[in-house]
């Protein structure tokens, strides 16, 4: 059989055939073997079109003879399967869309017959033939779908394997195909900016001086990663490159000629279509990577060139009043074509000389372009005159939007790293001051924005006359060089239907680019260490919900083309990013192998990044080790109430119906309850009272002497077992003191004033007295604050002591706290809710009338009075030191805190509140400087923390929610971290650890995690190695994993240490050596912005620089401490306090 040439329609794609049966065909058997057995092309009784060109150019539209040579199929037989076999693609080839060739199967010509099909592409012979009609189209598209598109098919075999779909240029690779998105981002190539492609010679220039580091005004120097990512972002802005558009798969037909075929819409082509690429993308290079100095030396480097104006707005002449100098018209001609005239007249070109004048002509005449308004939606009948276009102003000025807890740390970054750049700060404050004129903002660099602020900008849209949405604010009159949004991975969450404020306020903003900075584009987006392994891969749903992050974000923010095209838009389509990506994996190779090429192209042309082994070598060594610890006797009873609790529950539930605290419809409950138990494995005293248990245990013991539930030998030992624990654990001392108090019960040794009749029982929580006392820490602040008149007076002591009123003070201070203290006390005072009388202060005021130096007639002095360096101790209380706590790893933290606070900063995470505050206590008593970067903090507030503990060597300690870990946080000065719990999510951990292990880090880290031994803790440790990413997605809550809601189902009450019931020192746990409670800072009232950083300072032991920022509604000019102080007489107390973070509601507990 002779084959046709495939000039027999050269410009048709010779796509696949068709199959049709005897049967199906409609014709009679006599008709059937009238059927040729070769190839021949239907006859056309309209004859083809003529596709000749004159000389003009011109194609002829007008109908000529055929050009085959060879014979066509019967005309009476075409009609016959055109009305029946083929009468839904009938009108294709009657409208020339498709042309066809008949012959009956090779090997089955009794049955079978096939017909080829050859595809007119859509960007062929568009002027000859009307692709528009949508009748039309959705034959086309049944065609598609049943075309085989097999080799052995077009060869006139009937019997071979069919294909429907095209064979592809490229086979795809079986492993590439089945790449993660995970994978996808972890093999993005690095950035490998040249200079040599950028068409302009000043666009060369920047992008030498940021590859070299040879940029202006810079103090540091960049890593090569860093250089390469800045003049990556650099060639992206201004010379995006073309890209194929990636909706259309490459294939290639029956005779091996490429095409391009969009398998959703059916669109075919031959040439292809390419878009230009985005101008900006997504900045995310690794945690601790040193992105905000990417950023900013891409700023510095560009600081002179003006954003360029749009090619589609108009810049129409400069009509003066009046004849203007040569200066102003050539300032003004080369403002408007966006040259960087300032470059040619700055200091750093010309020396120590600066050309004032030609620089106030340059400022004088700003470059600018008038932007038409949005057409009407809606046509009225009376006329109306067109709203006037808006002017817009060329801005060398980056527009950089943060979130507000890192605003603080981009300032210091700036004065750091680039103290000349021109910085206008918009923070959110209580009455935001207006934002200068569009002229005003020219002068700047950076307009460094809070988060907060700018999303406030939507309350200033309003509609126009005719129904679109305008911005009245200065920032809306100025095009922007480049928009940067720092941690900016929320705006994926953006859809269509829903946009955030965030990119509504964005959209109405000119810019010449935008970026997205974040570590993170997405939440199942992270950087791994060598290949990804089975524990790292996302669930199918994780991945899902990722590639719609970042799908969002390229179409909603960057208005990456074809995802943003819209649908007034003319000679193109929309395109629905969810449908050609989102969708999951199927068993079409041509869609899986498009949805795969073009998440690879899309995060290889958005995503700036260098992989994570690149860096590794640069971040500082990090030694991780999990600590066990051995659990003290309350720490055991603590966690072996919340057993027997589940255990008499189990037993007297017999495991069904609601009572049951496995049941669903207690899985709030039960979700409490596990709450509480992991925060009970640092300090579970205050869960149950005494009251609470006895009530345990009476009905339990009354569920065993009424018998009616028949329960299994099993179950009546471990009621047993529980109520037996519950008894000991009701009459335990110490443990009914923590339950009152809610506080960490803690032992002290040489106690002042000890050999006094009426002291240790007066002061201590437990009313025994004995060598070791037992108390809390809000007590031993009240001690401290007492006694600080007189620290080095040991003449004043003796009389104090003697005199009764020593213990006669700790006897109501005790009794207060007994009685339930709602907040924890404070430094520098005695809280409110220990405080006395007005007569019980006069009291103690008049013990003394007139004090002289070390003389035994006393004065109630002011507590803030002056200790000399060189005063020593008063010896009564020199001695008095902490020796143990309740918690076990209370005890090893103060230890490790007391060892490392001189040489090192240390960051410690905690899953609750409750535990930081805590371990707050005690670091005040033992006077180490500390803050709180707690939730309820205004974000500004926690900014200053930060920054505060970053550049100051006063504060040594940050206690840190694990949920407060943020993105982007740096908090580098930090080189010993610790976890209270194990975290079970190495995801969270790791975004823990990078706030102290960054690029710039001068310290190896250190990471301890804390475990119970024996307990729930022991078994997160090992779940975390056996976990896949999958898993940690899928669970919201540990109870939500199997192995955990086993453990909790089995829970076993744990033998007791050896320890008498009575022994209250020997049921703590001991710390390594004694901390002394006495030292100059005990005792003294702090305000609560002393020690910290003021507005707009900044200063290290080997740095001292301010911001070079104009701060225009910003933060308050006072930091606070920790805590707020009850009786601060400062007017602006009650303003402090609010900035300070509140203690939070005690544990829950449950009958």
């Amino acid at each position: 059989m002779t084959l046709p040439h495939s000039s027999t329609f050269p410009h048709h794609v010779a796509a696949g055939c068709l199959h049709v049966s005897r049967v199906d065909s409609g014709l009679s058997d006599e008709q059937w073997y009238q059927l040729p057995e070769q190839w021949n092309p239907f006859f056309r009784s309209d004859q083809e079109l003529n596709r000749s060109i004159d000389a003009s150019g011109v194609h002829h539209i007008e109908l000529a003879e055929t050009l085959h040579k060879c014979p066509h199929f019967p005309p009476e037989l075409q009609e016959l399967l055109l009305k029946l076999a083929l009468a839904p693609f009938a009108k294709l080839f009657r409208h020339h869309w498709i042309e066809l060739e008949f012959t009956r199967s090779q090997d089955d010509a009794d049955v079978n017959a096939l017909i080829r099909v050859y595809l007119l592409p859509d960007d062929k012979d568009r002027s000859l033939i009307n692709r528009s009609n949508k009748t039309l189209r959705r034959h086309w598209n049944s065609l598609l779908s049943k075309l085989d598109f097999s080799a052995s098919a077009w060869k006139g075999k009937s019997n071979g394997d069919r294909s429907f779909q095209p064979a592809l240029m490229q086979p795809p690779d079986k492993d590439g195909a089945e790449s993660s998105l995970l994978q996808l981002f972890n093999t993005i190539p690095s950035p490998k900016p040249n200079p040599e492609y950028l068409l302009d010679s000043n666009d060369r220039d920047y992008c030498r001086s940021l590859l070299n580091c040879d940029i202006p005004g810079l103090k540091t120097q960049l890593f090569l990663y860093q250089r390469e990512a800045a003049a990556s972002m650099f060639q992206r802005e201004t010379q995006p490159l073309q890209c194929i558009d990636p909706r259309l798969c490459y294939v290639v037909d029956q005779h091996e000629d490429p095409w391009f075929f969009d398998c959703i819409t059916g669109e075919v082509l031959k040439d292809g279509r390419s878009y230009e690429g985005v101008s900006g993308g997504i900045l995310a290079e690794e945690m601790g990577s040193g992105k905000t100095l990417i950023c900013l030396a891409l700023i510095a480097a560009t600081r002179q060139q003006p954003a360029y104006r749009p090619e589609i707005y108009t810049a129409p002449a400069i009509i003066r009043p009046k004849l203007g100098s040569l200066a102003d018209m050539a300032a003004a001609a080369g403002s408007m074509a966006s040259v960087p005239w300032r470059s040619y007249f700055s200091r750093e070109q010309c020396g120590d000389q600066e050309y004032t004048n030609c620089l106030g002509k340059i400022d004088q005449n700003p470059g600018w372009y008038l932007m038409p308004r949005p057409a009407p939606k809606r046509v009225s009948r009376q006329p109306a005159a067109p709203e006037q276009s808006d002017k817009l102003y060329l801005s060398c000025a980056s527009l950089v939007i943060v979130p507000t807890n890192l605003l603080e740390q981009w300032k210091d970054e700036i004065t750091k790293h680039t103290p000349y750049l021109r910085t206008l700060v918009l923070t959110k404050a209580r009455v935001p001051t207006p934002i200068p004129n569009a002229l005003s903002l020219l002068q700047y660099d950076i307009i460094l924005v809070s988060m907060s602020r700018f999303e406030r900008l939507i309350e200033n849209r309003i509609k126009d006359r005719h129904g679109s949405w305008v911005l009245l604010s200065p920032l809306g009159q100025v095009h922007f060089k480049r928009i940067i949004i720092d941690e900016g991975h929320a705006l994926g969450h953006s859809t269509l239907a829903k946009k955030s404020n965030l990119l509504l306020v964005v959209e109405h903003l000119q810019t010449s680019a935008r970026w997205v900075v974040t570590g993170t584009p997405s939440k199942g987006l992270y950087g791994v260490d060598g290949s990804c392994t089975g524990r790292n891969e996302l669930s199918d749903d994780q991945e899902r919900k990722d590639t719609e992050h970042i799908g969002s974000i390229a179409t909603h923010y960057l208005n990456a083309r074809p995802w943003a095209n819209k649908v007034l838009e003319d000679g193109d389509t929309t395109a629905d990013w969810r449908i050609y990506v989102t969708q999951t994996k199927n068993n079409n190779e041509v869609q899986n192998h498009r949805r795969h090429s073009i998440l690879k192209s899309t995060l290889n042309s958005l995503i700036i990044r260098h992989p994570k082994s690149e860096l590794s070598r640069l971040l500082p060594k990090i030694t991780e080790r999990t600590v066990y610890i051995d659990g003290s006797y309350q720490d055991i009873m603590s966690l072996n109430l919340f057993a027997a609790h589940i255990i008499l529950n189990s037993v007297q539930s017999q495991r069904v119906d609601q009572d049951y605290f496995f049941h669903p419809k207690q899985r709030k409950y039960l979700d409490e309850l596990v709450s509480n138990e992991r925060q009970a494995s640092f300090f579970g005293g205050n869960f149950f009272t005494a009251s609470d248990i006895q009530k345990a245990v009476l009905t339990a013991e009354e569920f065993l002497q009424k018998g009616d539930v028949v329960i299994s030998k099993e179950d009546d030992c471990l009621i047993r077992e529980a109520i037996a624990f519950g008894k000991t654990a009701e009459a335990n001392k110490i443990r009914e003191v923590s339950s009152r108090c809610f506080e960490v019960p803690i032992y002290v040794e040489e106690f002042p004033g000890k050999e006094y009749t009426g002291v240790l029982s007066s002061w201590a929580v437990d009313g025994k007295e004995g060598d070791r006392m037992c108390t809390i820490s809000p007590l031993v602040v009240v001690l401290q604050r007492y006694v600080r008149p007189w620290l080095s007076s040991p003449e004043s002591l003796e009389i104090v002591f003697n005199s009764g009123k020593f213990a006669s003070y700790g006897a109501k201070a005790r009794n207060k706290a007994m009685g339930g203290v709602p907040e924890i006390i404070q430094c520098g005072e005695a809280p409110s809710s220990i405080a006395f009388t007005e007569k019980d202060d006069k009291v103690y005021k008049d013990v003394s009338k007139q004090k002289k130096a070390r003389s035994g007639t006393l004065e109630w002095a002011d507590v803030n009075d002056t200790f000399e360096k060189d005063e020593e101790i008063a010896e009564p209380i020199a001695k008095c030191s902490l020796v143990s706590t309740a918690s076990a790893k209370l005890s090893y933290l103060i230890d490790q805190i007391t060892k490392y606070k001189d040489a090192e900063k240390i960051l410690v995470f905690d899953e609750t509140e409750n535990v930081g505050w805590s371990i707050a206590g005690c670091l005040e008593i033992l006077h180490i400087p500390h803050l709180i970067y707690a939730k309820n903090l205004k974000a500004e507030r926690r900014a200053q923390y930060v920054a505060t503990f970053n550049e100051t060597s006063k504060f040594r300690v940050m206690l840190m929610d694990l949920k407060q870990a943020a993105f982007g946080l740096n908090m580098n000065s930090a080189s010993r971290i610790y976890f209270v719990n194990p975290v079970l999510n190495p995801q969270v951990e790791a975004q823990a650890i990078g706030r102290a292990r960054r690029i710039g880090q001068s310290k190896d880290v250190t990471v301890e995690t804390l475990v119970l031994r024996g307990t729930l803790e022991e078994l997160i440790v090992e779940r975390k190695k056996k976990m896949t990413q999958e898993e940690h997605r899928r669970i919201k809550s540990i109870m939500d994993d199997k192995p955990f809601y086993e453990w909790f189902q089995n829970a076993r009450i744990l033998p007791l240490p050896d320890v008498a019931a009575d022994d209250g020192p020997g049921q703590m746990a001991p710390l390594a050596v004694p901390v002394p409670l006495f030292g100059r800072g005990s005792g003294q009232i702090i305000h609560p912005d002393q020690d910290l950083l003021a507005k707009g300072e900044r200063h290290s032991s080997d740095r001292e620089c301010a911001v070079p920022c104009s701060d225009t509604g910003g933060i308050g000019s006072s930091f606070g401490r920790k805590r707020p102080l009850s009786m601060v007489t400062d007017a602006a107390a009650d303003d402090a306090a609010d900035r300070e973070p509140k203690k939070p509601a005690k544990g829950v507990r449950f009958a």
